[in-house]
């Protein structure tokens, strides 16, 4: 395309710089240039000697930043996938997914799965031979979390990472007709959910190799979407949400919130309310701290959720606005359609943070 052209001319001009700068005469040849919009690794031939460098984003004025969002597939991460695609000169979008299905979802939205097997090896053969050819490289990713050797590549030169991934409780069909008997009898009856994977593994072990992954990398910014409820006062054993599949899920969120904040690297926590498949850009969005927002959403005009694309755009946001959102940590909910004003000013929202 016409960026991509314009980003390997603005590489290839800057690469020219640093080489008279460090006294070189001229390149003879590029033995390796294989631009990104992350970190590049420039290797160069001249006069007989060889040498690289290492060309980081904040060299390069313009270049997006390389964002990994994992989860790419679910209900929220594809909302944030896909607009983080349609802001192609601000972020270069990279989708970690589970399985095959995943992939197929966000390769209709153009992402690439890169080369073949067989394309890498007819590109390998012919670099062999001294001839240009590059592997495409993937903007979609099959992994799985609880494998860090599946995360090395997905990560590799990212800026940001945005993690997506949750244990999802599920109910089975039987189940729904038991609790809808008991009602029509009169009698109330909890249904039992259960997990394909426990939250145990999946929002703690997944969320932590993720995290380590992110800092073996020098990933600059994790944007972590987690959920509200997390609060010592309220992440009890009575909680509802824990008591879903046995799983104790707000407790291993927590701790994976608490591993995250004593890394060194720069988060940003958000903890939205229920997620509802409804349309975003239709309501008024309210921040808070602490859960707060669960006692006094009703004094604040509010619901107690929120559309999966309005969280989803916030993700956005807050990769934009990185300086505002910095190892903060916060909830947010929305107002019903037609009450308030609609969230549009995401500097003025992100400002009034705590």
């Amino acid at each position: 395309s016409e960026f991509m052209l314009m980003m390997r001319v603005r590489l290839s001009v800057l690469a020219g710089l640093l080489l008279s700068v460090v006294g070189t005469a001229a390149f003879s040849s590029l033995s390796s240039f294989q631009p990104r919009f992350g970190a590049a690794d420039v290797s160069f031939q001249t006069g007989g000697r060889s040498g690289s460098c290492r060309l980081s984003p904040t060299m390069l004025v313009g270049v997006p930043k390389q964002v990994l969002v994992t989860g790419a597939s679910g209900r929220t991460g594809f909302f944030v996938f896909q607009k983080l695609r349609q802001l192609e000169k601000e972020f270069f979008a990279k989708g970690l997914v589970h399985s095959e299905n995943g992939a197929k979802k966000l390769e209709r939205l153009g992402a690439s799965l890169g080369d073949s097997e067989a394309i890498k090896a007819s590109n390998k053969k012919m670099r062999d031979m001294g001839m240009p050819a590059d592997d495409e490289e993937p903007e979609v990713y099959i992994g799985d979390i609880l494998n860090k050797d599946t995360l090395v590549d997905p990560m590799d030169q990212c800026d940001c990472l945005v993690i997506l991934t949750s244990g999802v409780p599920k109910l089975r069909k039987r189940e729904i007709f038991k609790t809808v008997l008991s009602k029509l009898i009169g009698k109330q009856r909890m249904p039992n959910f259960y997990y394909d994977r426990m939250p145990e593994e999946v929002d703690w072990i997944g969320c932590k190799n993720q995290i380590d992954m992110a800092k073996e990398k020098g990933v600059e910014h994790i944007v972590l979407v987690s959920s509200m409820g997390v609060t010592p006062a309220k992440n009890t054993p009575e909680n509802t949400l824990n008591k879903l599949g046995g799983g104790d899920i707000l407790v291993w969120k927590a701790k994976a919130e608490a591993y995250l904040k004593e890394q060194g690297i720069a988060y940003t926590i958000i903890h939205p309310g229920g997620l509802v498949n409804k349309p975003g850009g239709e309501r008024e969005l309210v921040v808070g701290i602490d859960d707060e927002l669960l006692d006094n959403f009703e004094a604040k005009g509010a619901t107690r959720a929120i559309p999966r694309e309005d969280v989803a755009e916030l993700v956005v946001q807050s990769l934009r606005y990185k300086d505002l959102v910095a190892n903060k940590s916060f909830d947010v909910v929305s107002k019903d359609v037609g009450v308030g004003r609609v969230t549009d000013d995401w500097y003025k929202l992100l400002s009034e943070i705590p």
